[in-house]
């Protein structure tokens, strides 16, 4: 690896740094973002956050990273800056050691998924991005790092459920080439059959199988919740179609030029595009197929990655644009570590295998290919830069920095729909607020079955009134609606401010003040 290397990859990585920085700079974080951060600021313990963290559908690992910075400090703005320092780390060791050609480097790194939803969304699947990225750098010389390629992997299996999937893919190709690569494969850089330490390869296999054990048990939901409960296991062909269809989603993510742009997909607009998807995202598992086919280790990875992945999309969580992206990190993944893959063993060797014409020619049209795919994620990304800049995504923050100028972040506050009203109270960095949905006080939204759903406008105003009787002071109400002009002047409310017209349509806001008494 030589120094023109190094400093392209510092180039690049400073470059992104800047444009990710300025880009977050202007992005309203969201409710699933303020909800992490929530979590971490007012879980008063690792294993209070943990019981909280049982509601989620996620394993706690970015949690647990947030924690000590929601000690420094009550603002979530550290968590966004941590986020993109998560990503720029993960662009370094991209460009620094993936096998790819620099302009496919760059293209990676302003691609729709790492420049913008895995570094200007704080969410926990930048984490998954890094860790697959480092698994990735170490792949190579695995068996002679075993125990930290199970550290690794230990930590991805907590970062998401998507990444788990991915692990588990990782954890049993691994151990079907330690354990049947011997026979059946002939290895590129070192003798499978004859490691010498084979007690740190089972410490790093049992490393691996702790943490997806433990992150499935974090994954188990109590009797009481409330969020994505049902399993869907019947077959639909219809339904089918549509996940399939996920695959293009994720390997083909250009951005719509509008104001709804996040999730949205500019080629599902064209019926050609429509006509051909289908058809097009088989094209493309059967053609990763075949170019890893002559790798079992790429290959499995590949096939348990994607067909798991598309079984949960199907029979538990149709998932949006982030989740679906795993995918496309599962492809990138394989084409990565391909090359230091151990070749099924046909009596000839690898540099005969690969010297092979169809060998060549699948090589030529997977580089071909590739390049096309990153050229498509380029322009999502520049894409969702530009419209990031030109909207508000959510009134959350600018709500909160209303309701401070008017000296009223100290009011009781009731907040309905909770989960909208949380954004604000993130930015607020308040407390709790009084949820109507669950009757009780809060910051994060506790997804049980205790929270009710269809909250009234009169219900939350009669709450509000109970509210301003009981402490003898005045009530500010937060709704992500507009109160109807009866119920305002028949229960003497003042309306504040509106803000509305945001991406994440009901992050927009309507508050009002109900007088003391």
């Amino acid at each position: 690896m030589g120094k023109t290397d190094k400093h392209y990859a510092l180039g690049l990585t400073f470059l992104f740094l800047a444009v990710g920085a300025f880009t977050a700079s202007h992005h309203e974080m969201w409710r699933d973002e303020i909800q992490a951060w929530l979590l971490a600021r007012d879980s008063t313990s690792v294993f209070n956050l943990f019981a909280h963290l049982k509601y989620e559908g996620h394993p706690g690992l970015w949690h647990l990273c947030l924690m000590p910075l929601s000690r420094i400090t009550h603002s979530p703005v550290i968590m966004q800056m941590l986020h993109l320092l998560i990503t720029g780390i993960t662009v370094y060791l991209f460009v620094r050691y993936s096998p790819f050609n620099w302009f496919q480097k760059f293209l990676f790194c302003f691609g729709y998924f790492v420049l913008y939803e895995y570094a200007i969304v704080a969410r926990n699947y930048a984490l998954g991005l890094l860790l697959i990225t480092v698994f990735c750098v170490l792949f190579r010389e695995r068996y002679k790092r075993f125990i930290w390629v199970g550290c690794l992997l230990f930590l991805l299996a907590h970062t998401s459920v998507h990444a788990l999937i991915v692990t588990i893919g990782i954890g049993t190709a691994l151990c079907c080439e330690y354990v049947l690569g011997g026979r059946f494969l002939k290895p590129l850089n070192e003798d499978i059959a004859t490691i010498e330490n084979k007690k740190s390869i089972w410490i790093g296999f049992a490393l691996i199988g702790i943490g997806i054990t433990t992150a499935v048990l974090q994954l188990n939901p109590p009797p009481d919740t409330g969020f994505a409960v049902a399993w869907n296991f019947n077959y639909d062909p219809k339904r089918v179609n549509n996940i399939v269809k996920l695959i293009a989603r994720a390997y083909l993510p250009v951005t719509r030029p509008v104001f709804g742009f996040w999730g949205s997909n500019l080629l599902t607009t064209y019926p050609i595009f429509q006509a051909i998807q289908i058809p097009l995202c088989y094209f493309f598992m059967l053609f990763s197929v075949l170019l890893f086919l002559k790798r079992p280790t790429a290959l499995l990875i590949y096939l348990i990655g994607t067909f798991g992945l598309l079984t949960f999309f199907y029979v538990k969580y149709h998932g949006s644009i982030r989740h679906h992206g795993f995918l496309f990190l599962t492809l990138l993944m394989c084409c990565w570590i391909y090359r230091d893959s151990p070749a099924i063993n046909f009596g000839k060797t690898a540099q005969d295998n690969t010297g092979s014409v169809v060998s060549r020619v699948l090589n030529v049209a997977g580089t071909v290919v590739l390049t096309l795919l990153l050229i498509c994620h380029a322009i999502g990304g520049v894409i969702a830069t530009q419209m990031e800049h030109r909207h508000i995504f959510s009134y959350g923050k600018l709500t909160a920095e209303y309701i401070k100028s008017q000296g009223m972040q100290d009011h009781l506050i009731v907040g309905e729909i909770d989960f909208a009203a949380s954004t604000v109270v993130g930015y607020l960095q308040k407390p709790q607020i009084y949820y109507p949905r669950g009757s009780r006080y809060g910051s994060f939204v506790r997804w049980d079955k205790a929270r009710t759903h269809n909250v009234s406008d009169q219900l939350v105003i009669e709450e509000a009134r109970k509210l301003s009787r009981e402490h003898s002071q005045p009530v500010l109400i937060i709704l992500n609606r507009a109160i109807n002009a009866k119920l305002i002047e028949q229960h003497n409310l003042s309306f504040l401010v509106k803000f509305t017209g945001s991406v994440i349509g009901n992050e927009g806001f309507h508050l009002y003040l109900m007088p003391n008494g």
